[in-house]
């Protein structure tokens, strides 16, 4: 209580002034940049004051979160299609829309196993018997997987041996404790997974769709500029160094759009 009067005199007095909170960024993100992600906000907070609240899941199920109006105000995803829907119903700013990085699709085998499928083609072996992939429909890594073994003529023969993971990096759980023979995941989390997973094969890059990580603002955002900075900073050369370290090859330094950037905060949210 004697506390509480001290405070209130030096404010009365002018001698005191209380500290602003920081500004606040919600940022939701693809699984599978949670690792440079969590370095390059770090990294921004300490730049500029603003405080970067992360979350991730699969990019399905952060474009479902915009669209029942989750307080996010950046949206990366794994791939363009979920950007994309959310740009033709209004959802995120098409002006704001840019490709922060790439990465490359690779088949993982539990590392302690020697006897392996050393290629895609090769999981149609009988010896293979359950493959992770991730969940087509809201995964863009299972986009991409169901894709690539298409190409490689295997998709038929291994439907009732493929098991579906809420994200990427639940399908590199799966692997990493042996429960299933082989699994398609990103360069980028192969790499995260250290020596307990050994990368089989790496798929040829036109076997499927390009893998690109789009950011863009949400409409609904009430600190535009604040998430503009943000995607100016994840262009920089400082996030890159970050994102290539990880493994994910550079993406692209302007957005996709031409034409400003800045939105005033606010204005047109729906």
């Amino acid at each position: 209580m004697r506390t509480g009067w001290i405070l209130l005199t030096l404010c009365l007095a002018g001698l005191w002034t209380p500290q602003a909170s920081p500004e606040e960024l919600r940022v939701g993100a693809a699984s599978s940049l949670q690792d440079a992600l969590r370095a390059i906000a770090a990294s921004y907070e300490k730049h500029s004051g603003t405080k970067v609240l992360l979350h991730f899941g699969s990019s399905g199920q952060i474009m479902s979160q915009v669209r029942n109006g989750a307080p996010v105000d950046v949206f990366i995803s794994a791939a363009d299609r979920q950007v994309d829907e959310l740009e033709k119903e209004g959802l995120v700013l098409p002006k704001t829309r840019r490709v922060i990085a790439g990465n490359a699709l690779v088949l993982i085998v539990p590392s302690q196993v020697r006897e392996a499928p050393g290629s895609f083609e090769a999981l149609a072996s009988a010896g293979v018997k359950r493959v992770a992939i991730g969940e087509p429909k809201t995964v863009p890594a299972g986009q991409y997987a169901m894709q690539l073994l298409e190409k490689a003529g295997v998709a038929d023969s291994l439907r009732r041996r493929l098991v579906y993971g809420t994200n990427v990096r639940q399908v590199l759980g799966y692997v990493e404790r042996g429960e299933v023979t082989a699994g398609i995941v990103y360069a980028t989390d192969a790499k995260a997974a250290g020596d307990k997973v050994r990368v089989a094969a790496v798929a040829d890059a036109a076997w499927h769709d390009p893998v690109v990580y789009p950011a863009v603002v949400v409409t609904a955002s009430k600190r535009r500029d604040a998430s503009v900075r943000f995607l100016d900073y994840l262009s920089s050369d400082a996030a890159r160094a970050v994102l290539e370290e990880k493994g994910f090859t550079a993406g692209e330094a302007n957005a996709r759009d031409a034409g400003p950037a800045i939105v005033p905060d606010g204005a047109g949210a729906r």
